[in-house]
C-alpha cells in the first residue's frame, strides 16, 4: 500500500553554511530519517558536495526570483488526459510513466494488483473518478537521462500563474 510521508518545506536557508538563499539560486534539499520522522535539510550549490551517505532521498531546487509568478500543477482532469494521449508515443515512456506515479501520489489514479494474464513490465492503474484502467510501461530511467526527463515533465505540468 502507498504512504503518505511528510516532509518539510524549503527552509529558505543554506544548512551548511547558515546564510539565507538567494533568489534564483541553486540549491539542494537532502531528505533523512529522524526516529520515525524525516527531517530536510537545504544546501547551496556553493556548499554541495553531493549527497550525504544516510541520506535516503535528495533533489536540486532553485529560489524563486523576486517577483516572478508561481508555477501551479494543471488540474487533476489535464493530467489524466495528458496520461491517456501520450500512450501514443512510444518515445515518450518515462514521461508518461513518472506522471502515473505522480497521479497515484495525489491519489488521482491507485495502482490494481498484478492478475493473472497481466502483461510483464505494465504498471495497470484505475482512475479513481470513473473506475477506468490504464496501461503504463513501467521504466527504469538512466541516471544521465533524468534531468532531461524532470525538465520535460516540469514543462509539460506546471505553468507560471501571477500572483494576486
Amino acid at each position: 500500500m502507498l504512504s503518505e510521508y511528510k516532509v518539510s518545506r524549503c527552509s529558505r536557508r543554506c544548512s551548511v553554511l547558515d546564510r539565507p538563499l538567494k533568489p534564483g539560486e541553486t540549491f539542494y534539499s537532502v531528505v533523512f530519517e529522524d526516529d520515525e520522522d524525516f527531517a530536510r535539510k537545504d544546501i547551496s550549490a556553493e556548499a554541495w558536495e553531493g549527497p550525504p551517505e544516510e541520506a535516503i532521498g535528495w533533489w536540486q531546487g532553485k529560489m524563486p526570483e523576486a517577483g516572478a509568478g508561481r508555477m501551479k500543477l494543471a488540474p487533476n482532469h489535464v493530467l489524466l488526459d495528458l496520461l491517456k494521449q501520450m500512450s501514443e508515443q512510444p518515445h515518450r515512456e518515462a514521461v508518461r510513466y513518472l506522471l502515473a506515479l505522480m497521479l497515484m501520489r495525489k491519489r488521482v489514479v491507485r495502482p490494481l494488483d498484478h492478475e493473472e494474464g497481466a502483461v510483464e513490465g505494465m504498471l495497470v492503474v484505475q482512475v479513481l473518478a470513473d473506475n477506468s484502467q490504464i496501461e503504463v510501461a513501467e521504466c527504469e530511467i538512466p541516471r544521465e537521462e533524468r534531468d532531461q526527463i524532470r525538465d520535460e515533465l516540469t514543462e509539460l505540468l506546471y505553468c507560471e500563474v501571477e500572483e494576486s
